[in-house]
């Protein structure tokens, strides 16, 4: 896991670095400050909102530490602290290498540098202020109501909806850039960035300029509104611990009418439960399905002869378009977590009369189902769109079904290998496992594959090649699924 967090650090500075060298190539050394801010704390966000309420209003920590003389500012405090560090080192992975570049570039005096210490330890307070707050707000609102994890997983995909929203209407007022603003690109690119986040603008030009005392204020007013949401968090936050985690016991239970079921169905019906009763588990795997039905929708409102006549290259929509919604779709299966997922109750399972075969079944098959109707949906949006004929209609229901196929198998071999038991908060099983980077993004990278190895074929072959691939991943996915259920649990 080392390794992985070590590449995906170097790649991360690596593209900074390569963003900063484009941009003072075109002579827009000036952009490059609050332009890496920008992206460093929109990422934090975005990132961060689906992670607060789970980090902060934690289940087993609440239950730890709510018996100790502990005041809840000294609970909040240590976790928001925690965030914070967990956040910085991005942030500097993502300014660092921009501003090593914009420094070889400008030479500039010793007050950039002054302005920089002063000012880049508080990029992180004001993005992960608004993440803890929206998080903070979706969880509270959802603890008052019956089915919390539903609820706050129903906010939380809205949220996430309306910032595509967002980004899409601002692409389409922004979009179209005319000579005058050409000659003034840099002018351009901040006013964007105002429009995006203004506070990035306020420290980038302070730090361009030298202003080592607008740096300090910037820090300053970050760090009052990191505060202050810590405050707010603090004053709730026994509340919302309350709401979430207690409940009420009835004294008038009766038993009802036992029913039997088969144990596939019994075992999938579980797995369900189990997955609506997460929020985080819900969100980080159910927005991949709604984008690729996004995707599909939206191929309905664009003109694709002026689209495929803007890339340097030839591009068949119709041939490209099931893989880019089976990478969607793939983008992160709940398989790749859901034996992680049973953390210290998987002894129940393993206690339990069944098979090795039966209870990976369920949760493939619950991912199989879970995925169907954004399947469905995306495939007959698809069709209106395109309106394929012939061979290409097969291959776009086929392709998609083989990819999901695959990396729901995929996924749960991968989280065989990593299991991680000992877990205390969900975010650590879904977002921070190895199980759920290695095996959640099977499928989509496998997709990404797929289009470079048919952009690289000749037209001729594509129908070969498209059996080809069907064929090899069912294949590889048979291996994969003997292989999974010859495992002793």
């Amino acid at each position: 896991m080392l390794a992985v967090w070590a590449v995906l650090a170097m790649v991360l500075a690596v593209y900074a670095g390569g963003l900063s060298y484009g941009l003072t190539y075109l002579g827009m050394e000036e952009v490059i400050p609050p332009y890496l801010i920008a992206l460093s704390s929109l990422l934090i966000f975005f990132f961060g909102m689906f992670k607060a309420g789970g980090v902060i209003f934690g289940r087993e920590g609440y239950e730890n530490l709510c018996s100790l003389p502990l005041a809840p500012a000294a609970v909040v405090g240590g976790r928001f602290v925690r965030m914070y560090v967990e956040n910085l080192l991005p942030t500097l992975l993502i300014l660092l290498p921009g501003i090593v570049i914009y420094a070889r570039a400008v030479k500039p005096g010793m007050a950039f540098y002054l302005a920089v210490l002063l000012g880049i330890w508080a990029v992180p307070l004001l993005p992960m202020a608004g993440a803890v707050l929206v998080g903070a707000l979706i969880t509270g609102v959802s603890s008052r109501m019956r089915r919390k994890s539903l609820v706050s997983s129903a906010l939380s995909i809205l949220v996430v909806l309306a910032i595509f929203y967002g980004i899409s209407r601002f692409s389409y007022m922004d979009g179209g850039l005319h000579p005058e603003q050409m000659r003034e690109l840099a002018d351009t690119v901040f006013s964007l960035l105002g429009k995006v986040y203004s506070p990035a603008v306020w420290l980038g030009r302070a730090l361009t300029e030298g202003r080592w005392v607008g740096s300090l204020g910037w820090a300053a007013f970050s760090l009052g509104v990191f505060a202050l949401v810590g405050a707010c968090v603090s004053f709730w936050f026994r509340q919302i611990c309350q709401s979430l985690f207690g409940s009420s016991a009835r004294h008038d239970y009766e038993m009802g009418v036992l029913r039997e079921d088969s144990v596939l169905r019994a075992l999938c019906r579980r797995e369900f439960k189990r997955y609506f009763s997460s929020t985080v588990y819900v969100t980080n795997t159910i927005i991949g399905p709604i984008m690729s039905c996004l995707f599909s929708g939206a191929l309905l409102f664009v003109n694709l002869e002026s689209l495929t006549g803007q890339l340097p290259i030839s591009v068949d929509v119709c041939s490209l378009a099931p893989f880019a919604m089976a990478a969607m779709l793939c983008m992160m299966t709940t398989t790749s977590t859901s034996i992680s997922m049973e953390g210290k109750n998987w002894w129940i399972v393993k206690s339990l009369p069944l098979s090795v075969k039966s209870v990976l079944d369920a949760k493939l098959l619950m991912n199989l189902l879970l995925l169907l109707p954004f399947y469905l949906l995306a495939e007959l949006l698809l069709l209106l769109a395109l309106h394929p004929g012939g061979a290409e209609l097969v291959w776009m229901f086929l392709l998609p079904g083989v990819i999901i196929l695959f990396s729901c198998v995929y996924g749960l071999t991968v989280n065989l290998h990593f299991p991680v038991m000992d877990w205390e908060s969900e975010v650590r099983v879904v977002k921070q496992s190895a199980s759920a980077v290695l095996g959640g993004m099977g499928g989509f990278l496998v997709s990404i594959v797929c289009v470079a190895v048919f952009l690289a074929t000749p037209e001729a072959y594509a129908n070969i090649l498209k059996a080809a691939l069907c064929v090899g991943m069912l294949l590889v996915t048979f291996l994969l699924y003997r292989r999974n259920c010859g495992k002793t649990l």
